[in-house]
């Protein structure tokens, strides 16, 4: 079986579960994936069969790995230009999330909904988004547990909250906990820059140059 049939059946075997801002399944929409990088992720894009033009909101960066269990990968959509998705808490906390980790510009959220969610990754995306992060650090971290700890695990779901959780150590001042943190999400992507500078910052923080030079040594510019 030749390599371009291996990609075919790999990408073939992420399965999505698809919902809009109201929670249902759009009609019409699915997702696709291109070929994975050198970790295993894949680059989505929504398509739709409707008339309606379609935004992906989560994963946060487009971006998916094979989940580690018979789970479906959570995928959220909404209508381009839709006037209802930013009072919906739940679009509020993936766009605040894609904010944060730099792959979307920044903009005018309401995140106080947010940070009043009884839900843990809602609250502390609120409380980081608002530039709480101590306060961010206890509902991120059962957020990051609650995502370790599921039968289906999903790299999608962790490596954000592993990222978000380390920015919050990082800002109430716990470096050593955040490098953990940080190395968590660099489970999940290995060659991922972003995590490994936030590593190597935390690292530096905690008094660890040398640890944290042998990640960026070698790093260089793309």
């Amino acid at each position: 079986m030749n390599l371009a049939v291996l990609l075919f059946f790999a990408a073939s075997a992420l399965h999505f579960d698809i919902t809009d801002a109201r929670g249902k399944k759009p009609g019409g929409v699915s997702v696709e994936a291109s070929d994975p990088d050198a970790d295993g992720w894949y680059r989505l894009r929504v398509v739709s069969k409707s008339k309606s033009a379609y935004q992906l909101v989560w994963p946060f960066d487009a971006r998916a790995k094979m989940a580690d269990g018979p789970g479906e990968i959570p995928a959220v959509v909404i209508e381009e230009r839709d006037p209802k998705a930013g009072s919906n808490p739940r679009i509020v906390a993936y766009l605040a999330v894609a904010e944060l980790l730099g792959a979307r510009a920044a903009s005018r959220l309401n995140s106080a909904v947010l940070a009043a969610s009884d839900d843990a990754f809602m609250k502390g995306v609120g409380l980081l988004y608002e530039g709480k992060p101590a306060d961010a650090v206890e509902p991120l971290a059962r957020a990051l547990k609650e995502r370790e700890r599921q039968l289906t695990r999903i790299p999608s779901e962790i490596y954000p909250a592993a990222m978000l959780y380390g920015r919050a150590l990082f800002g109430a001042g716990k470096f050593d906990d955040a490098a953990v943190a940080y190395l968590k999400a660099m489970n999940q992507r290995p060659s991922d820059r972003a995590a490994r500078r936030a590593r190597a910052e935390a690292l530096i923080k905690a008094g660890k140059p040398e640890a944290a030079e042998e990640l960026i040594g070698n790093d260089t510019p793309e």
